[in-house]
């Protein structure tokens, strides 16, 4: 049977100074990650760490507990008895949850010990093949953890959409956190909780992973507090969809008129990408920008079949 997943909406990830958490109260967030391992290294003592985790939960936040080791993106020097350890302490302070990598000796340690987990798995180079992701999907849910996290490099937009799907297909009772990185994968992060990832990430300072959006981005552009799985979803497709003018223009409108609602940035200047991506989710809307949209127009004044082209509009 599947327990509740104690995190939910934008998790704000402390990793600067104990502070920050002032930061997520104040932006109305119900859940933290706290970056123990970045934590350290910015000169923040253990005892400071276990207190903040302390302070979240008597505040009535839940946390998230990540000691991260180099090869995922961490900065933790230690060795994985004294990640154990740490990870232990965190729990008995009043952790939620930890996230540890999948198939390092911290985490088999800690599955022995049934603690409450996240199991995850970056990919800070590449996108998962479907077959490398499936199989790897199977191996971390066997270990039975509250929740999987993957998250590889897309490449291309598809990729954003390739977990968008895989977050879709989870289980009843084990919990998917997935999204790409990198500038494509932008999309995913913003609707991984709309297809049914329980979190996204968001930072309070600087990104602490390539394509990290802001809080400020994810709760005041995209509005990622008020969305739900009956969303309505738009997009702005092209080269330099992120972060244009026009995008953050259509956010606004649609603000005003629908609190459920949101438009998403495709980075492509592939139409037939594009296309692919209209089969995979429902779009209320898409607009065009250049060199898509003279792609788009080329076709329609050939007459060929353009079966999603009543997406493609001004809006």
């Amino acid at each position: 049977m599947k327990q509740d997943f104690p995190l939910n909406g934008v998790i704000g990830i402390i990793a600067n100074h104990p502070n920050e958490l002032d930061l997520a109260l104040g932006s109305g967030l119900q859940c933290v990650e706290v970056r123990a391992d970045l934590l350290l290294d910015a000169g923040i003592s253990l005892n400071q760490i276990l207190k903040l985790i302390q302070d979240a939960k008597s505040k009535g936040l839940a946390s998230l507990m990540t000691l991260r080791h180099p090869s995922h993106g961490g900065t933790f020097s230690g060795t994985e008895d004294e990640r154990v350890e740490i990870n232990q302490k965190a729990l008995e302070a009043g952790a939620d949850l930890i996230d540890l990598e999948w198939a390092s000796d911290a985490s088999e340690a800690m599955v022995q010990k049934q603690a409450p987990m996240v199991i995850s798995h970056h990919d800070f180079e590449r996108m998962l093949s479907e077959e490398e992701l499936n199989d790897l999907t199977n191996k971390m849910e066997a270990l039975a953890p509250r929740a999987i996290k993957v998250v590889p490099t897309a490449k291309s937009l598809s990729h954003s959409f390739q977990m968008l799907n895989w977050v879709s297909d989870a289980k009843p009772e084990i919990s998917r956190i997935g999204f790409a990185m990198g500038v494509y994968g932008t999309s995913s992060r913003i609707l991984t909780t709309v297809i049914g990832a329980p979190i996204t990430y968001a930072s309070f300072g600087a990104a602490v992973a390539p394509g990290q959006l802001s809080m400020n981005e994810l709760q005041e552009l995209f509005n990622i507090q008020d969305l739900n799985r009956e969303a309505q979803i738009y997009a702005y497709a092209g080269k330099g969809a992120n972060g244009s003018p026009q995008l953050e223009s259509m956010n606004r409108k649609l603000k005003m008129q629908n609190h459920n609602a949101v438009c998403v940035p495709l980075e492509t200047d592939d139409l037939d990408e594009l296309m692919a991506i209209t089969e995979k989710i429902s779009f209320a809307g898409i607009q065009l920008a250049s060199p898509l949209k003279e792609l788009y127009e080329k076709q329609l004044a050939q007459s060929k079949p353009l079966p999603t082209h009543s997406l493609f509009q001004d809006f």
